[in-house]
Order: C-alpha cells, then structure tokens, then sequence
C-alpha cells in the first residue's frame, strides 16, 4: 500500500467521506481513491476487521477504539512526508543517526531512505544546521539552528496532534521524545488554562506538550522571560502551575509560565511568516467580500481561523470532520476558493467551511442595520398582545421599524403595498413574497432578519462579481 492509503485512513478515522472530498483532501484521482480503499479492504479483512463501506454516498469504517489501535499497529506505511519527518526528528532529538538502522526500523530499501534523508540535508543546509559524518558509526549533529529549532517544535507538535491514529515508528518515536503519558498531562493541564481564560483547542495542547519535550531538549522557545518575570500576572500563573503540575521539572514550569502570559499579552509568539501572510490574507478577504465594518471579536476569530488553516494545510496536518455546504454557503466557497487560487494558498476543505462560518456572521453584521422596515402579519392575535411583541422585537432590534397587521386584509387583497417593507412575515401563507412561520417569536423573527442581511450581503457579492466579469 501506499501514502493514498495511509492519509485514507488518516480520513476515516476521523470521519466518514464522499469520494469527491477525498479527492480534494487529497488531491488524487478519483480512481485511484477507489482501488485505494479496495486494497485497504484486502487487508482490513486479514485482520479480521469491519471493511470500508459506502452508505448514502459517503465511506465509512466503523471500528471501536481497540479495533482502531489493532489496525494501526498493524499498518506500518509511513507518508512520504512521515519518513522524513521521522529522520529529521530523530537525528534532532537523539543529536545521532545511523541510517543502516534507521532502514531496518522503516522497512526501506537503501535508495528510498537515501532519497529521504537528502530532503533533511537539504533542510539542514538552507536553515543552517551542521552535522558530520563519524566513520563505522553514523552521523552526529554539531549544530542546530534556531529555523531548525522551531521546524522540530512543529513537526513535534504534528505527532501529539495525531497521536491516536500514528503508526508503530512514529508513535515509538514520539513515545522516546515525551517523559509523561498524554492524558494525565492534559488532565493537568485544563485547570492551568482554565484559569488563564484561554480558548482550549487540540491545537493549543499540543503546542504545549510540545513545548515541554524541546524544554526538555533545548531552551524552549523565546517568550521575552525578562519582560514577565517580575509581573502579577507571571506570580498567579506559576501559582496554578505548582499546583497542578506537580510533576513537571523546574525549567517547564517557568516556561509554561511565560507562555501563558505571551498567550495572555498576545505577544508575538506566531511564526513571523505565517502571522503576516495571515494577516495579508484578512485585509484581502475584506476587501474582496465587501466588510467595510468587522468587529474586534470577529477579526480576532477570522484571523485565528485563516492562521490555523494555513498552519494545517502547510504541515500536512489531516484534523478533519465532513462538512456540508447550502447553496449560500457554496456562493461563499467558490469566492473563497477563487481568491485562494489568485494568491497560489490553499486550505483544507474543513478549514474552508470555517473561514465561510465567520464570513458568514460578518456579512450578516455588515448589513444587518439594511434592513429597516419589516411588516408582521398576524392570523389572530390581540391587540395588547401585538403591542407587548412588538416592544420585545424593538428591545431585541431597535434600529427596525416593525408594523403588525391582520393577515386578513393581505388575503383578500385589501392591503397589497409591499414596496416600502424589507421583509414580510406572516404565520400563515399569503403569496411568495411573504415568508411564512408556524409560529411567533422574538428569536425567530431575529433568525429572519439575519437571513435577510446575509442574502443581501450575497447579493451585493454576486453584483460585483458580474460587474467584474462585464468589466
């Protein structure tokens, strides 16, 4: 089997799949996908384990937990990507290689493991890493630079990520590189930042499991130490530390410490490169979608998503789920996808539909206040209760001039001046310009409401979109 095979399962393990988004997950042919999974079957069935299955157009493989760590203990193709990675850690981690042995551990032939390791000269020489070579014996590193430093923290940080689903080299690998078991480290962990106020995400754990194994080998990362050290904020944070991490050495406790308050601080602790094409990327994705307006919250969440996305997708880093996209969403999609192609970036299909989940609330804010007279019709309602509703909804929407009317007089064309109203709602049907409800609430008129200033924003969207296609 091959590197399709393996990212496959990589897929499944997380989630079922179409063959279409396999296809632009992977970036391989659809055919090749198919024989792919027929082979994976072959060898699913050899281990007496559920095979894939295709339901409603999606493929499956439901295993339990033991069945999926049996399958890949089992399964010792590494990525092409994977066995360089392996190398490349390694050697940093161990300052030693012997390629000979490193072949008989991956099963390679001497050509492929060569092939692989050149890639790591290669990374060696451009960063400014120095190794040589020691007769008999294998390589040895005499120096790593700071590039090759933070490139080992990701490549580490990759392997906690995937931790569950990491075959036999690489999870021995990681399993040599940490000094503690993951779950009781986490289970530590959340009380600390709970404490900090800080978002908890896979991504943000396995930052800091990672930054304890290059503690433990280095010097951390640089945080500014000095400039927290004295602070408040540094004292209450190795409070929570000490207490909670009772087993960590010394010099993580600290260094945690100061992570958490460059986190806090929203110093620069972000790869340079990446934070600015980042933030290049948000001030693009305003522009082409019309947000003259975006809130600090949302900038902070949009910047957040786009920084992940590419974060991922530059790693190889397969943390999915399957997602489905509306009719609105795909006008969102093909608009993201378009400036993603322009500007030679891309983003896996999950982190896509992320980006278009905050674009989304954006447009919807951006021209929300466009939306100024909305017409309520009710069947039967009485009058002190049309007044208490409709001093609810101008709570809820004060910038909204609401009137409410008897779907009565609309029914029998008595009232039929709909011009002036931005939208018109009714508990029962009346015509296709009137949107219909079974019943009356506050939330749900606001929910429409949105609808409408986010079809407004699409509309505005698709207008310059044909405008430039004309142009």
């Amino acid at each position: 089997m091959n590197n399709t095979a393996a990212n496959i399962l990589k897929i499944l393990s997380q989630s079922e799949m179409s063959i279409e988004d396999m296809h632009l997950y992977l970036k391989v042919e659809k055919s090749s996908i198919l024989k792919t999974i027929t082979q994976i079957n072959e060898f699913l069935v050899s281990l007496n384990l559920s095979v894939i299955k295709k339901e409603d157009d999606r493929f499956n493989l439901s295993l339990s937990k033991d069945e999926w760590k049996t399958l890949f203990k089992n399964f010792k193709v590494l990525t092409s990507e994977e066995k360089i990675d392996y190398l490349y850690i390694k050697f940093i981690a161990n300052g030693f290689l012997n390629l000979e042995k490193e072949k008989e551990i991956l099963d390679l032939s001497r050509s492929t493991i060569l092939r692989c390791f050149q890639t790591v000269k290669e990374m060696f020489s451009k960063n400014g890493s120095k190794y040589e070579y020691l007769h008999a014996k294998g390589l040895s590193l005499t120096e790593l630079s700071e590039h090759d430093k933070h490139l080992f923290y990701k490549k580490v940080m990759k392997l906690f990520i995937e931790e569950d689903i990491l075959v036999p080299p690489l999870k021995t690998l990681l399993k040599s590189l940490k000094k503690f078991d993951t779950k009781v480290r986490l289970s530590q962990l959340y009380p600390i930042l709970r404490f900090s106020k800080i978002s908890i995400n896979y991504f943000l754990l396995s930052f800091i499991c990672s930054l304890e194994v290059c503690t433990e080998l280095f010097d951390g990362l640089n945080f500014q130490k000095e400039k927290y050290r004295d602070t408040l904020e540094f004292k209450n944070f190795m409070l929570y530390i000490n207490k909670y991490g009772k087993d960590f050495t010394p010099k993580y406790r600290e260094e945690l410490g100061f992570f958490l308050c460059a986190l806090n601080k929203k110093d620069n602790i972000l790869e340079d490169n990446l934070r600015d094409k980042t933030s290049t990327f948000l001030n693009i994705l305003k522009e082409e979608f019309g947000i003259k307006f975006l809130n600090d919250d949302l900038e902070r969440m949009l910047f957040s998503k786009i920084y992940l996305s590419f974060f991922k997708f530059e790693n190889k880093i397969l943390k999915l789920k399957s997602v489905k996209f509306d009719r609105t969403q795909k006008i969102l999609l093909n608009k993201l996808e378009a400036i993603l192609h322009e500007y030679s970036s891309d983003m896996y299909l999950v982190d896509k539909f992320a980006v278009i989940f905050v674009l989304r609330r954006a447009l919807i804010e951006e021209n929300f206040n466009n939306v100024k007279n909305v017409l309520l019709l009710f069947n039967e309602v009485g009058a002190s209760d049309h007044i208490v509703f409709k001093k609810r909804l101008t709570k809820l929407v004060p910038h909204v001039n609401f009137e409410l009317e008897a779907t009565f007089f609309h029914k029998k064309n008595v009232l039929t001046k709909y011009e002036k109203y931005d939208l018109i709602i009714s508990d029962e049907k009346i015509n296709s310009e009137v949107i219909v409800i079974d019943f009356y609430s506050s939330i749900k008129v606001h929910d429409i409401i949105e609808k409408k200033a986010f079809e407004i924003g699409i509309n505005k969207l698709q207008k310059i979109d044909n405008t430039i296609k004309f142009v």
